[in-house]
């Protein structure tokens, strides 16, 4: 079994700078998820993807992979190799960790810092998952039961709102915060409040909590 080392993080990208090292199927599947959350993208290759050439807010300099430099590199917050050739991928990958930098290779998991996993995202909450480079394809097994069980259970996504209301109410009643802490597990506990956001009574759930609430401030 593989030690758990990594932390699992959301990361806000808006601002950073990311190089994708490679211009093929990996490297324009990785330059469209890092573009599509706000990073500045800079893709190197010698020979750019369909993808890749049309899209315009992606910047693109065809040059040789093999003579990237250290200092090339400082320039950028992350870096994800994804050439074709496994020992530039792991020369740049060790380049960029020896300056802090975040890298993925996805030829090798074990030389990166970072994952990118097989993730699901919506206004509401995000379901990230990986297998550490072991299979993709069972990581959106992972993902897809997941999201069905989400499907099945529909009064999650309710509960989700009604949680958010009611650390609302807490926040402006109640200055303590470990009382917060108490008071917010003591009614996502409560068999009443339970009952009503299992039968979708999302009006009757909050009406419950807020009775709680009043309780701790007599």
């Amino acid at each position: 079994m593989q030690e758990a080392n990594y932390l699992p993080i959301f990361i806000r990208l808006n601002g950073l700078r990311v190089l994708i090292v490679g211009g093929g199927t990996v490297g324009s599947k990785r330059a469209k998820n890092f573009l599509d959350h706000g990073a500045d993208v800079t893709v190197v290759s010698l020979v750019f993807n369909e993808y890749i050439e049309k899209e315009e807010n992606i910047k693109k300099i065809r040059f040789d992979a093999s003579t990237i430099s250290e200092n090339f590199i400082s320039e950028f917050n992350i870096i994800v190799t994804a050439t074709n050739d496994l020992d530039i991928n792991q020369r740049i990958c060790d380049m960029a960790k020896r300056l802090g930098k975040l890298c993925n290779n996805p030829t090798n998991p074990q030389d990166s810092n970072f994952i990118v996993p097989i993730f699901y995202a919506d206004n509401d909450l995000s379901i990230a998952v990986t297998t550490y480079g072991k299979s993709s394809i069972v990581s959106k097994l992972i993902l897809e039961k997941s999201l069905t069980a989400l499907r099945e259970e529909s009064y999650i996504r309710g509960l989700i709102d009604v949680m958010s209301k009611v650390k609302t109410l807490m926040k402006g009643s109640i200055t303590d915060p470990r009382l917060r802490y108490e008071l917010y597990h003591k009614i996502f506990n409560d068999t009443n409040f339970e009952s009503m956001i299992i039968k979708e009574d999302y009006t009757g759930a909050l009406r419950r909590a807020e009775e709680l609430i009043n309780e701790y401030n007599r």
